[in-house]
């Protein structure tokens, strides 16, 4: 059986940068060949010659009061311009439209701007309520859609400089696969002084207006904001929308060469090109215009122009030009805020030039349409972006729908073949599966004590609120009644991965290289590579890899962050690309070879779900034969550990038997670290090589409860996640009373107890009496990220034992009419559904079935 591919196409646009407020002020300002780089007001304090593209006009923000304006930061809030603006545009109201309309957002920076004050030593400006609000990267995702009214799922994309493209790619595929009918495409990034000095230090920074290709070589950087809305055509027609283009394909993939260099002979970027190509069945003949990444750096210019002569042989006759002589390098938003410029240009056969162009460089010789528009009638165009790490994306679209021959393919079946983790219970997945089937205790909760410089810090913190009445009174508000300083006395602790030696088992490990989440990622994906009987031998663009990320490797972003003063040009290069998103998906490439579909996801915790659900859908579509999917987590700092505690649910304690979910004394959570790999492959696939199969992915949901800033709204909550379980049974076929197990993610506050059960009772309806109902998180602590595969990691093994695992620790549980499990149960498990949930609202269910 084939299926035919949904077309996708473009609805509704939205646009902010240094030259334009809105779509309509962009498109007059590209036709009047606006340069919007100039000297920084912001950086030349302390950067010599510092340039940038800069969003300094004064902005309104539609239907927001000023009191939630001052708790957002930039990225939430262009992000919610922009969105608005494309769902205006799209005549998209609120309501049942937007309850299924899915919002995908790429972005570098977000969860900075709140932390900015401390960074730069201004404490009187640092406002608790945007810390707590916005100060999670996150949490941009949860607040967009929240504001927009947007439940159809969400995701944080982080891949650095093709974060948004990526995002389009997400976007597309769950439309064009059936999950959604629309979905919300937006790229957000303001400039923040981390970043400037990364680059600045880097010497990769221009004096002057970048000029791709030309020239002396160099980079601008740039800020802003754009948004698409991407709607199935038979939906969008139906409805009478206008249709502004087609996405027609996309493709990513990964250099797995340096941290921060291209790879010189280009073959990432060549594949790229080439696995876009072929995902919509066209040729190189059929591009008639390429939108380059062209950033004006030396490498990246070079690169490009090498891999677009490997895949165009008639490169010559194709114009090539870079937006970024326009806005800058827009990082998180580069990608769609280009495609947009292409979108406004090319209906009136005008292609877009590369400004400020001089005389070319070495090895630069193609026509980049230097300083003005040229004529033509372009019927398929390739946009194209490229990232630290080696992550490439390639987006192919046209100005007009059904420009190309819809595309096909025969879906896949797609099983888990390897399974690999490391966590507090065990460094290996088998050590922990054994120490948990030996209903050994974990003993590896480490206790965590403030020094007096870190008491001082939060003093110093507290002191500054004080100072400041908005924040004042929401800390009296949120801490009412709370001793501060008892807590601060308080002991706690961590589920903490101890005596762990990552060169008996690592064949290639870098410790220069290496901090520790990247160490647990590397440790998780080679005992799942082994698992799998799988080895890369030059075939390494066959596997994917993606991860999701919560609070990703924060120990080299505060390594970073220190280093940047007292003199912010002298900040540790080394650091910079490590404190990224995506850099533990570039550590593990690069260590492995993983040369294909490559993408981070950064949106909380259970953000591995969304991994697992997007390589389902890459192997299934047959556009991947193998994908890695899973998440990374290291303990956060004692001083970030203190603050979360006092402002949200994670204990204070050193009792690791306090970690009890459903229980009616739940107190919150306890940390953990590690991280959880699973190899995703064509079933078909798997059987040919004889590989072992733990089991089979036969459907999943995905929703949102829109209540970020009503977290407390159970009701909303438990429905988002009712009705992703109802999707995930649905695409399963199954009812309820065929499920043998369920199990749940909560992390064991009351909150969200209540909302498992609630919309457990709801979904299952009499059969919750009988199918048993579990939890392991007691036995790992909080990972955030892997929680949710680390419990498929235990469910598969249930599967294959006929025993199912007793929750740990609870006594006393929340309900009455579920079947939780208290002791060991001998059942055989055929059928199991996985439930989990983002801090943000953002909530999944998958379902497994055994292998036969």
């Amino acid at each position: 059986m084939t299926v035919t591919r949904k077309r996708v196409v473009i609805t509704g646009m939205g646009h902010l940068s240094s030259i334009a407020t809105n779509v309509p002020e962009f498109k007059q300002a590209l036709f009047d060949k606006t340069c919007g780089i100039k000297p920084s007001k912001k950086y030349l304090e302390w950067f010599e010659d510092a340039n940038a593209s800069e969003v300094l006009q004064p902005l309104s923000w539609p239907e927001l009061s000023d009191e939630m304006v001052a708790s957002l930061d930039n990225a939430a809030l262009w992000a919610y311009k922009v969105g608005h603006e494309a769902l205006e545009q799209g005549e998209l109201p609120p309501g049942a439209l937007r309850d299924r309309t899915a919002l995908i957002i790429g972005v570098s920076s977000a969860g900075t701007e709140a932390f900015i004050p401390l960074i730069e030593q201004r404490m009187e400006a640092f406002s608790l309520q945007k810390a707590i609000i916005s100060g999670s990267f996150a949490s941009c995702s949860a607040i967009v859609s929240s504001l927009l009214g947007l439940k159809g799922g969400f995701e944080l994309v982080a891949t650095a400089c093709t974060a948004s493209t990526n995002a389009m790619g997400i976007g597309y595929d769950l439309i064009q696969n059936g999950k959604n009918s629309t979905a919300l495409v937006v790229g957000t990034e303001p400039i923040y002084l981390p970043t400037f000095a990364g680059f600045y230090a880097l010497h990769a920074m221009k004096r002057t207006p970048s000029s791709p290709f030309s020239g002396s070589p160099g980079m601008s950087i740039g800020e802003g904001a754009g948004a698409l809305l991407l709607e199935e055509y038979e939906h969008a027609v139906a409805r009478g929308a206008t249709i502004y283009g087609e996405m027609v394909s996309y493709a990513t993939s990964c250099d797995a060469y340096h941290e921060t260099a291209p790879d010189p002979r280009g073959e990432g970027a060549v594949q790229v090109m080439r696995h876009a190509l072929q995902n919509a069945a066209l040729t190189p003949e059929d591009i008639g215009y390429i939108n380059a990444h062209g950033t004006g750096t030396e490498a990246n210019d070079r690169c490009e122009t090498l891999a677009m002569k490997k895949v165009f042989p008639n490169i010559m006759d194709i114009p090539v030009s870079s937006t970024k002589a326009y806005v800058g390098h827009n990082i998180g938003s580069a990608g769609i805020i280009e495609l947009i410029a292409c979108f406004l240009t090319l209906p009136e056969n005008k292609i877009l030039p590369t400004l400020n162009f001089s005389t070319p460089r070495p090895n630069c010789d193609l026509n980049y349409v230097p300083n003005e528009f040229q004529h033509g009638d372009v019927r398929l165009f390739m946009k194209n972006n490229y990232a630290f790490g080696g992550n490439n994306c390639c987006v192919i679209a046209s100005v007009k729908p059904a420009q190309s021959p819809p595309s096909v393919y025969a879906p896949k079946r797609v099983a888990i073949t390897g399974m690999g983790a490391v966590s507090a219970a065990g460094h290996t997945l088998q050590a922990m599966l054994q120490r948990m089937w030996q209903q050994l205790t974990p003993d590896s909760l480490q206790p965590l004590q403030l020094d007096d410089k870190t008491r001082e810090e939060f003093r110093q913190m507290l002191g500054a609120i004080n100072k400041n009445s908005e924040s004042r009174a929401f800390l009296n508000q949120r801490f009412a009644g709370m001793d501060i300083d008892s807590e601060l006395d308080k002991a706690t602790g961590v589920h903490q991965i101890t005596d762990l030696d990552p060169r008996k088992t690592l064949r290639r490990f870098d410790p220069r290289k290496a901090n520790l989440i990247s160490t647990f990622a590397l440790l998780a994906l080679t005992q799942a590579m082994s698992d799998a009987g799988r080895k890369i031998k030059r075939d390494g663009q066959t596997l994917g890899m993606i991860l999701g990320m919560s609070k990703g490797p924060q120990a080299t972003v505060d390594r970073y962050l220190q280093s940047l003063f007292p003199d912010p040009t002298k900040v540790r290069t080394s650091e910079f690309p490590g404190s990224l998103m995506n850099a533990i998906s570039t550590f593990c490439s690069i260590s492995e070879g993983i040369k294909g579909y490559n993408t981070s996801l950064a949106t909380g915790i259970n953000a591995g779900l969304g991994a697992l659900t997007y390589g389902y859908e890459l192997v299934r579509q047959a556009l991947q034969p193998q994908v890695i999917v899973g998440g990374a987590d290291e303990n956060m700092s004692t001083f970030a550990v203190y603050l979360q505690a006092l402002s949200g649910d994670l204990q204070l304690t050193c009792d690791a038997a306090a970690f009890q979910v459903y229980s009616n004394h739940a107190q919150g959570y306890i940390p953990g670290e590690g991280a959880a790999m699973l190899l995703l492959e064509d079933l078909q696939h798997a059987q040919a090589r004889g590989a072992h199969i733990h089991a089979e992915i036969i459907g999943y949901g995905k929703d949102n409860d829109g209540s970020f800033f009503d977290p407390h709204d159970v009701v909303a909550r438990s429905a988002s996640l009712s009705r992703a379980i109802g999707q995930a049974l649905q695409e399963a076929a199954i009812e309820p009373h065929e499920l043998d197990l369920v199990c749940g993610t909560s992390d064991g506050t009351p909150l969200r107890n209540t909302v498992e059960i609630d919309a457990l009772r709801h979904s299952l309806g009499e059969a919750r009496r009988k199918v048993p109902l579990v939890n392991y998180n007691g036995w790992f602590g909080l990972v955030e990220s892997s929680i949710g595969l680390l419990n498929i990691a235990v469910v598969s093994e249930i599967m294959r034992r006929g025993e199912i695992l007793p929750i740990p620790y609870t006594q006393e549980f929340c309900a009455e009419d579920f079947h939780f499990v208290t002791a060991p149960l001998q059942q055989t498990v055929n059928t199991a559904l996985v439930i989990g949930a983002t801090e943000g609202g953002n909530h999944y269910a998958v379902v497994l079935r055994k292998a036969a």
